[in-house]
């Protein structure tokens, strides 16, 4: 929009430790302040390359995303359920119980694909395929769809814990079982990646980065926006007719009035925090805005006076950790530019983060380090504590939850979302356009972000009178 002469106004309630604004969202690498060159990722962490627009960006931007994420499975793993241990070196086998409850699944999941693969690259055909797809599985939940074909409750169980790769997935058995199979059609489970010096780096790139604009000339966000974005937003005020303002009061008190707003918050923030008039959206909008399901999300990170696993034997030094206890999964991080690692001590979904939620963070961190001494038969990580930092996404002013995940019977709600900014007639729509991840089909990824982000911008384009390039 600054590139093409409009000049956006930027509001953000979120701050950074030492209160200035933090530009991102659920974009949020959290810098030690002991070591700012060890990173943890408090949101979005994981990007595969097969997401074009957000590697588009980053290859525009500079932004490394080149090295693997560690994985189960890409790095040496160990599982451990029903107080059993199993180490897997890279490149070596699922146990057979394991490896049974997978195969199973892949039966029963790698028809359908092969069916979307077949029609990939005819719309028209891959649009009614998918259809079909929804028309079959908009009601039924991937707990339930998993028991319509057959597999078993061992089977179901084993293949919860250890999930499609990137650690357990019974957390969500109860969403949408659509949700999954999108994951699974689009491939992006697979290849996945770290960015180099933090996610955080995408969103503060659009900020900061200088363009060539037709109006502006080279110009930036941060600069067009004098340095620092307005802050937090408590209400939108959207006329009756189409033709006045919207007015935007930040938190104090000031009003401005806007030719269109791109709303880019969780929409949970719209129902809790942010006074908006009713007429903003219509019914069926604020019933998604009311309803969709937000996953629940936790993470317990430590930062380690070494990265000590790396010069040790990996069968006998902690690894990348997957586990129906209550951590759930552990991920180790190091560093090129300094000797501290990162322990991502558990990473958790849904009830398995509720369930941490009455702990404090001495105790979670106590928690975290006793199940892994149980696993591990001794304690590698007491003396190598340097700091820690938890997060929950549900606890958080302005979020309320990590990302979306759609129940079953939630496509209507999700599909009245993503048309909101493809009214019949633009010109008559009041310019508030959602966008964000829980706008997008693409719950829980950044490149699902862009795209709503994208498409809200087209929106403002067409409602202003301007005239967007066929196709």
């Amino acid at each position: 929009l600054m590139k093409i002469g409009l000049h956006p106004v930027i509001y953000e309630s979120d701050k950074n430790p030492d209160n200035t604004p933090r530009i991102g969202g659920r974009a949020y690498t959290w810098k030690f302040p002991g070591d700012p060159k060890a990173l943890a990722e408090l949101g979005a962490m994981r990007i595969p390359p097969i997401h074009k627009t957000i590697t588009g960006y980053m290859d525009r931007f500079g932004i490394d995303y080149s090295q693997p994420f560690p994985d189960p499975l890409i790095v040496p793993t160990t599982l451990y359920f029903k107080g059993k241990k199993h180490y897997i070196p890279m490149g070596g086998s699922l146990p057979a119980p394991i490896k049974k409850a997978n195969t199973a699944w892949k039966q029963f999941i790698d028809p359908m694909v092969e069916k979307m693969e077949e029609v990939w690259d005819n719309p028209y055909l891959r649009h009614q395929q998918w259809q079909d797809f929804v028309q079959r599985f908009k009601n039924k939940s991937f707990f339930q769809v998993l028991c319509d074909h057959g597999l078993s409750r061992q089977e179901i169980s084993l293949f919860g814990s250890l999930g499609l790769g990137t650690g357990g997935f019974d957390s969500v058995f109860p969403v949408s079982f659509l949700e999954i199979f999108r994951l699974i059609v689009c491939k992006w489970e697979l290849d996945q990646r770290i960015v180099k010096g933090g996610v955080s780096k995408i969103p503060e790139s659009f900020w900061e980065s200088y363009r060539l604009c037709r109006h502006w000339g080279e110009m930036s966000l941060k600069t067009l926006n004098k340095g620092r974005p307005l802050g937090k937003v408590t209400g939108i005020n959207t006329p009756d007719s189409p033709v006045e303002k919207i007015e935007i009061t930040d938190l104090e008190g000031n009003t401005k009035k806007y030719d269109a707003v791109i709303i880019t918050c969780s929409h949970r923030a719209l129902e809790a925090g942010i006074k908006v008039s009713r007429n903003t959206f219509s019914n069926d909008v604020w019933k998604a805005i009311q309803n969709i399901h937000m996953t629940r999300s936790g993470k317990i990170f430590i930062r380690t006076r070494q990265a000590f696993w790396k010069d040790l034997d990996p069968e006998t030094t902690i690894n990348c950790t997957i586990t129906d206890e209550a951590i759930r999964g552990t991920y180790l991080f190091d560093f090129e530019d300094t000797d501290s690692g990162v322990i991502c001590l558990s990473y958790t979904w849904e009830d398995s983060a509720t369930k941490l939620h009455a702990l404090d963070e001495l105790e979670l961190l106590n928690k975290a380090v006793d199940i892994l001494k149980t696993i591990y038969g001794r304690d590698m990580i007491s003396k190598q504590i340097a700091e820690i930092k938890t997060y929950f996404w549900e606890h958080e002013k302005g979020y309320h939850g990590a990302f979306k995940l759609n129940y079953p019977g939630q496509y209507e709600d999700q599909k009245a979302l993503f048309q909101q900014t493809r009214p019949k007639s633009i010109l008559s729509h009041n310019s508030v356009f959602l966008s964000g991840e829980s706008t997008s089909w693409a719950g829980g990824w950044i490149e699902g972000a862009l795209h709503s982000g994208l498409d809200a911008a087209m929106a403002v384009v067409q409602k202003l009178g301007g005239i967007l390039n066929a196709g």
